[in-house]
């Protein structure tokens, strides 16, 4: 198999579309307008840190 280069919003969206692929086979999909709230948003940004 070649090795190819993927940019990282390329890969940003491939990772969205399988997170909503799997959430939507497991029936638990996100209603649109959905809003985090501030308190999972710090803990998010804090564990991308980490990461």
């Amino acid at each position: 198999m070649a090795v190819r280069t993927v940019n990282k919003d390329a890969l940003q969206r491939a990772v969205a579309r399988s997170t909503k692929a799997s959430a939507q086979l497991e029936r638990r999909t996100v209603p649109a307008g959905f809003v985090r709230s501030e308190r999972v948003e710090r803990f998010l940004a804090e564990r991308r840190k980490r990461s």
